[in-house]
């Protein structure tokens, strides 16, 4: 008779893959995840399938912690652009808090292995700024994939949390600079 599924271990298993992601990309191997996590290679598939469905399942449970973060800051009686500056430093904060998980989402949200469900739900999750509308009237992104205005954005907060944690002294410097360049970006048309 097989052992019930623990939530901790699942858990474990959801935190390593992250990290191995973090590390080594998509291709991080189920053997690297397992080890990670402390359990056997059989147990991971106890849990999940595929390493699709790992994947899939981790970005959802990592992403809904950085939706949460973020989505508590916000105050919505404020107008649009200090709404996505509270959005954009809850980002930057929880990512330079965080920074093997915001590496591993970032990286399998440029990828094909999130199926649509995942994406369906990634879209209930994040706090709405307004922001979506904004960024669909920019003449930037018109008639684009939303992709690319997603990869536009990881590109920004990516540099912006690189330099930050480089120099922690002046991350606040970089938070309103990468700031300033995502605003003018997304919030603005060309």
């Amino acid at each position: 008779m097989a052992r019930p599924k623990s939530e901790e271990k699942r858990t474990q298993l959801l935190h390593a893959a992250a990290e191995a992601i973090a590390q080594r990309g998509v291709g991080a191997p189920t053997a690297m995840i397992s080890a990670m996590a402390g359990v056997a290679e059989g147990t991971l598939f106890r849990y999940f399938p595929t390493k699709e469905v790992l994947f899939n399942e981790m970005y959802l449970h990592i992403f809904r912690q950085l939706c949460d973060a973020t989505g508590a800051v916000l105050d919505p009686s404020q107008p649009l652009l200090q709404r996505a500056e509270m959005s954009w430093n809850s980002y930057i904060d929880w990512g330079l808090a965080h920074p093997a998980w915001i590496k591993a989402v970032n990286q399998l949200g440029m990828t094909d292995i999130l199926t649509e469900e995942t994406r369906d739900i990634e879209r209930t999750l994040f706090p709405d700024v307004g922001l979506m509308e904004a960024c669909e009237k920019s003449e930037l992104f018109e008639g684009l994939n939303i992709a690319f205005g997603d990869a536009m954005f990881i590109a920004i907060a990516d540099a912006t949390l690189r330099f930050a944690a480089q120099e922690p002294a002046r991350a606040d410097e970089y938070k309103l600079s990468g700031f300033k360049a995502f605003a003018r970006i997304f919030l603005t048309s060309a």
